[in-house]
């Protein structure tokens, strides 16, 4: 089954939907303000099910998007996998409740925007900083030659204060 614009959760989670389907990255405008290009899209395998007597969606988001390197500034592919286990509550409650053990969305009124969930879900699997191949092996070898039992002790500037009496 392709991917519709919204789906209604009650029909969806009662049927087992299978949603399998691309969504270009030209259709998620808050998607492509992040990338550096707005080429390739989004493929989602996504199943509508319950468990534990909640609305449930999970499945897996695939693409390779542009990124802008934050070192260097060059423009590299980024493979993004990344898994979603989602329980659809409709209030404020439900997800208090259940924050503690799963990922809780909030849905309203039966009514799930499932593009406006994907775009969200690839938006927060995105680096916050996102470094080329290169500038990601220079941060990791830096690291390495650094130890910190190699920094060099700095004296307390309190410590003179202990010498003084009141």
């Amino acid at each position: 089954m392709s991917i519709p614009q919204t789906i209604r959760v009650s029909s969806a989670v009662n049927r087992e939907a299978h949603y399998v389907g691309e969504l270009p990255v030209k259709a998620l405008p808050r998607l492509r303000e992040a990338l550096a290009g707005d080429g390739g899209s989004v493929q989602a395998d996504l199943l509508a099910w319950k468990s534990s007597g909640y609305p449930a969606l999970s499945g897996t988001l695939r693409a390779t998007l542009d990124l802008e390197c934050r070192r260097c500034g060059a423009v590299f592919a980024y493979a993004l996998a990344h898994k979603l286990d989602l329980r659809l509550v409709s209030s404020e409650e439900e997800e208090a409740r259940l924050i503690r053990d799963c990922e809780p969305y909030q849905v309203q009124d039966d009514e799930l925007a499932l593009h406006e969930l994907i775009e969200d879900e690839t938006l927060l699997a995105l680096p916050m900083l996102p470094r080329c191949e290169s500038c990601e092996n220079v941060r990791k070898e830096a690291s390495a030659t650094t130890p910190e039992t190699e920094m060099p002790r700095r004296e307390n500037p309190f410590a003179a204060l202990k010498k003084l009496k009141l």
